[in-house]
């Protein structure tokens, strides 16, 4: 269906993977033309998702009447190659990947979109991230105009992963795509596919009306692949609910990196954290120290999954706290990194169902709080009393810091929260998400009081101004708008990225605004005039969060290119750059004294010295 090249983006120096996308030959001009303009909008469509298990589209162009769809670059490998080079694969190994997958797919479908063609060649490796590739290809070219080219003899996508529905000629739904990926998983770890014969034929009836062949290698892997598999779509299991699968599955027998000593008595104590101190300095001298900040499970893995129901709290009564007498580390990825107003603590949501709390100074576990929903975006109360969290169940949670209890859940919204903050007073609190609405909840109820309704695509972040009454939230649309707070009624439109905007931050004497965007820049904004002021460069990828320093001299950026860009807004000039983490960063956090940066991402929570 294509061929991929390796390209150079001259305007913003950065690697990128261009497809060329081949249209079938012997269609007739006018279907040709339509088929044509079905692929474009379907790749334009992916390239609305924001995932970072998904490859970013960058760009979408017609030469001739030929599609070409420019891409992130990531260097790694398929799980095709992956596959060949070194045969079947650990089952524990394939877990994790379906995990990585399954949430890919889980945000696809919330928003509509479906990949119909999932295999192991569309599936990237590169070091601990996994990325799924060629969305929606497979459905323009075989969906284009009405005419289905497999109704005349054109095989479009790759038939041993190809779900039984879509033989028979039904519309390729969402459980299409969890039964190729039940394949690919299952490819993965027997090392050869569920269903392979001599001839098409063959091959289709085998997927039809034959069962799966049991698997030798699966281990706890099977029931799950069983379940993908199911002949009836309706049997199988969402991506959503994939996701928790598992998830379990992978902390109940993945190995922690760091094993928990235990005591004479037989009570694990905390292990100590790695530490970087010497041997690794940033740009101006300072001492790196990288705390493995990301997941943590209980240390009695057996019966992880029971303990993840006990630990689970009650949306109507507490919660519970962990013991951290029995925690060992995992890494996995961290959505949002924040510090409490006072700086002696560090909140991080991550994609295990955890809110984790640190001592910012020693880097040790304070407490794990259990959540119903992956965490994506954590914020402090200006006391510092309570944590609210916004959660992909399309929930807003408040928390309780000093007992870890669960305050409030809050339930308007109809898709994923991907942003939260409260109001300087305290008393509001702002969410957003994939529902494309901005909401306001009084605090500490929960009780609605406005919601704006103008963005037209999700909102990935919210924030309010340092006197309270404007809220500025940044959207996939390309826009930051500003919101009268008092008024509930909006004050402003700004316009400038070519991309989607994916986070916003006020300087602290809120004259202006920060917004950081898929188009890899950084738009300062003058809140007077409204209008762009500064905009920064160098990322090499989306900017995925933005921070002031606390005397509103520096703005902090990071990218899903791995690395926090600190810039002098007066000079106009990048200061430092930090090396955050090895895979994609997702948020920014400056310390209240301005001296430690953290970042969160694909490889856990990183701090830098900014001194």
């Amino acid at each position: 269906m294509g061929r991929v090249w390796r390209g150079h983006d001259q305007t913003l120096h950065r690697r990128v993977a261009v497809k060329e996308v081949v249209l079938p030959a012997g269609i007739p001009p006018e279907e040709r033309e339509q088929l044509l303009r079905r692929t474009m909008r379907e790749a334009r469509l992916a390239g609305k998702l924001s995932h970072p298990g998904i490859i970013t589209v960058h760009d979408v162009v017609k030469d001739g009447d030929t599609p070409w769809i420019v891409m992130e670059f990531i260097p790694g490998q398929s799980l095709g190659n992956l596959i060949t080079e070194n045969g079947r694969l650990p089952w524990e190994r394939v877990a994790a990947i379906g995990l990585e997958i399954a949430e890919a797919l889980a945000h696809a479908h919330a928003v509509g979109i479906v990949h119909r063609d999932l295999k192991p060649d569309n599936i990237l490796i590169h070091g601990s991230r996994t990325v799924l590739t060629d969305f929606g290809i497979a459905r323009a070219l075989d969906d284009s105009a009405g005419t289905r080219l497999t109704r005349t003899g054109t095989v479009i996508g790759t038939p041993q992963y190809m779900p039984p529905e879509q033989l028979r000629g039904a519309d390729v739904t969402t459980a299409g795509d969890l039964w190729s990926l039940g394949a690919t998983l299952y490819t993965a770890v027997e090392g050869r596919a569920p269903f392979d014969a001599a001839t098409l034929a063959s091959l289709f009836h085998a997927i039809l009306y034959q069962p799966v062949p049991a698997p030798r290698y699966a281990g706890h892997l099977t029931s799950v692949l069983d379940g993908l598999l199911a002949k009836n779509p309706d049997q199988r299991p969402t991506a959503r609910t994939l996701v928790s699968l598992l998830n379990t599955l992978h902390h109940v027998r993945t190995r922690p990196r760091y094993q928990p000593a235990v005591r004479p008595g037989g009570m694990p104590r905390r292990p100590e954290w790695p530490r970087s101190d010497a041997g690794t300095t940033g740009r101006n001298g300072s001492g790196r120290r990288t705390l493995v900040l990301a997941l943590i499970a209980t240390a009695v893995m057996g019966i992880a999954a029971a303990m993840r129901a006990a630990f689970e709290p009650d949306e109507d009564g507490p919660s519970h706290r962990a013991d951290t007498a029995g925690l060992a580390d995992y890494t996995a990825e961290v959505y949002s990194v924040v510090f409490s107003p006072d700086g002696k603590t560090l909140a991080s949501g991550s994609r295990d169902y955890t809110l984790d709390l640190w001592n910012a100074a020693d880097a040790s576990l304070v407490a794990t709080i259990l959540a119903r929903s992956v965490v994506h975006a954590v914020a402090f109360s200006p006391d510092g009393k309570n944590i609210a969290t916004g959660d992909w169940d399309n929930r807003v949670r408040l928390w309780r810091v000093a007992d870890r209890r669960l305050v409030t859940t809050i339930t308007r919204h109809t898709n994923s929260v991907y942003a939260v903050a409260f109001s300087p007073d305290g008393g509001t609190l702002a969410s957003a998400g994939l529902d494309r609405t901005v909401r306001l909840w009084s605090v500490p109820g929960g009780a609605p009081v406005a919601t704006f309704g103008g963005h037209t695509d999700n909102v990935g972040s919210v924030a309010f101004s340092p006197d309270g009454k404007t809220l500025a939230s940044g959207g996939w649309d390309g826009t930051v708008r500003l919101w009268d707070v008092a008024g509930e009624s909006p004050l402003a439109t700004l316009t400038g990225h070519t991309d989607r905007v994916l986070s916003v931050a006020f300087s602290p004497d809120g004259q202006s605004i920060a917004s950081g965007g898929q188009d890899g820049r950084v738009r300062l904004w003058d809140m007077a005039s409204r209008t762009t002021t500064t905009t920064f460069g160098g990322h090499t990828g989306s900017v995925t969060g933005v921070a002031y320093t606390p005397d509103g001299k520096k703005i902090a950026g990071a990218g899903v290119d791995g690395t926090v860009r600190i810039w002098d807004i007066a000079g106009r000039s990048e200061t430092i750059v930090l090396p955050g983490n090895a895979g994609a960063l997702h948020s920014v956090a400056i310390s209240p004294d301005g001296k430690t940066v953290a970042s969160a991402g694909t490889e856990g929570v990183d701090l830098e010295s900014l001194r």
